[in-house]
């Protein structure tokens, strides 16, 4: 089955012609001046790592913006629905731009500069709001720091692993009981962000979803689905059968060559019991793991209609720690 400084930014101006050309089809009455969008780059920020924005506008109709589209920024917050601090880079005035220019950002902001880590801590969210650019709007999951978690310590039975996915949020217990090597390796590995920025690669529905590739983050060159860690797991293949919420390995031929790559069954498949290692099951968020295995697929290379038509996110694997008493 296993087949930036305070702001650092590209800027692409390409600019179009501000006025009718003589044939020029006319546009549609529907269509707005500009479209403007704000994205966290990964849904995420954690405690003490910087929060990168992509800003991205598209000019329908000549007109002007806020000078801060095209350097610096200025950006209002709320923590949890609380105003928090106005995030400030300045750049004042108005630019005007013609029709047909397309803007693309990528803003690094230093968050502890703005909010003290203690101020976080504990916190769920940070909703961020571009001053003057209606629809640059954006919010972001805030997460703890991992690195500092002792895997020895961990109490298995108890110690979970929560998806923040583009579609939701998944919860998944263990079963160190019959595969205590797997769900210390997957827990090793969202613990160090292994699995942050990935994306679901293989959906089918009534089946499996499957993730974990590495291959899968922005800017790798490598093919979906065949990435790993630099290491194996020896197989633990169980009694636990491969039903609808189940949490197992995917490998390669042979039996001891699961790494990185899961997969989450949406469905009953027995021809899969005792041949795969069985892990975990996901104990909150059936829902969100329905919607994933509702997108629309594509065929892969090899055929096989599995292909997300759109970008599925595991914007991080959050590990929720239980340590042994």
């Amino acid at each position: 089955m296993q087949f930036l400084p305070r702001v650092a930014f590209v800027l692409s101006l390409l600019p179009g012609s501000a006025f009718a050309q003589e044939g020029d089809a006319p546009k549609a009455a529907t269509k707005p001046p500009m479209v403007v969008s704000l994205a966290a780059g990964s849904g995420v920020v954690k405690l003490g790592q910087p929060l990168v924005l992509e800003l991205a506008i598209d000019v329908n109709e000549a007109g002007s913006l806020p000078a801060t589209a095209l350097g610096g920024y200025e950006i209002e917050t709320s923590v949890d629905g609380a105003k928090s601090t106005t995030l400030r880079e300045p750049a004042p005035g108005t630019v005007k731009v013609a029709a047909g220019t397309s803007i693309r950002r990528s803003i690094t902001i230093d968050t502890g500069k703005h909010w003290p880590e203690a101020s976080l801590r504990g916190k769920q969210q940070i909703a961020l709001s571009w001053v003057g650019l209606a629809g640059a709007e954006a919010t972001v999951r805030i997460v703890a720091d991992q690195s500092g978690i002792d895997l020895a310590k961990l109490d298995y039975t108890k110690t979970k692993v929560r998806f923040i996915t583009s579609k939701g949020e998944i919860v998944i217990g263990f079963l160190p009981e019959v595969a205590p090597r797997h769900v210390e390796n997957f827990v090793k590995l969202s613990k160090d962000g292994f699995y942050d920025g990935t994306r679901f690669h293989r959906v089918i529905r009534g089946f499996m979803v499957q993730g974990g590739c590495p291959n899968t983050k922005r800017g790798a060159t490598g093919m979906p689905g065949t990435g790993s860690p630099g290491w194996t797991v020896r197989a633990e293949f169980n009694e636990t059968k491969h039903v609808k919420g189940i949490v197992s390995m995917a490998r390669a031929a042979g039996e001891d060559t699961a790494g990185s790559q899961f997969f989450l069954m949406h469905g009953d498949a027995p021809h899969l019991d005792g041949k795969y290692s069985a892990f975990g099951m996901i104990e909150q968020g059936i829902d969100v793991l329905d919607l994933i295995a509702d997108t629309a697929v594509m065929p892969s290379r090899m055929g096989e209609t599995s292909v997300p038509t759109e970008d599925l996110w595991l914007w991080a694997a959050v590990v929720e720690p239980a340590f042994k008493e």
